[in-house]
């Protein structure tokens, strides 16, 4: 960031950014339980359940979806933890990635139209998604909280300059629209 530039808003997606790790990490541990309560053996017992060197299948099958459902959780975490949108006084920066780092940057000088995407259930959970067009790219800030007051404050600075020089003494810096 510049010298003297503002940082208005540091926020990260809310876990409905990872909602199909979620998803896969619910449905492993559902059959973990299935298979950890043997409920296939006890509705057909002639379900054969054999042995691999003493441990039962069913065991085995437990243990591979709770490392499955695990793996999951951490998909789910490291992609929201790795992700991060910035709205400075002067643009807005989108940063994501853990090992190899993405960076996205708009100037308010370039932004065109600041939209607002909500689904019914995103609006209940109050989140939503803020699509920023430039005219030649887009930009998402996806599943954040208060879309609202972020697409308010972004609107509000359409088109706008940022002022990096000093004011001098009685005078007012230029306008910025």
């Amino acid at each position: 960031m510049a010298s003297g530039e503002q940082t208005l808003l540091v926020t990260r997606p809310t876990r409905l950014i990872a909602l199909r790790y979620w998803t896969s990490m619910i449905f492993a541990l559902v059959l973990a339980a299935v298979f950890g309560l043997k409920l296939p053996w006890r509705f057909a017992s002639t379900f054969p359940n054999p042995d691999l060197r003493g441990i039962d299948l069913s065991t085995i099958l437990t243990g591979l979806f709770v490392f499955l459902a695990f793996l999951a959780f951490l998909a789910a975490e490291l992609k929201r933890k790795s992700t991060r949108y910035i709205i400075t006084d002067n643009k807005v920066i989108r940063e994501d990635g853990i090992l190899s780092k993405n960076t996205e940057m708009v100037p308010y000088a370039q932004l065109e139209r600041v939209d607002l995407h909500q689904t019914f259930g995103e609006r209940i959970l109050k989140i939503g998604t803020i699509v920023i067009d430039t005219g030649d790219d887009t930009l998402k800030i996806e599943k954040i909280r208060n879309p609202a007051q972020v697409q308010q404050m972004l609107s509000d600075r359409l088109g706008r300059r940022g002022w990096t020089g000093q004011t001098p003494t009685g005078q007012q810096p230029p306008a910025t629209r």
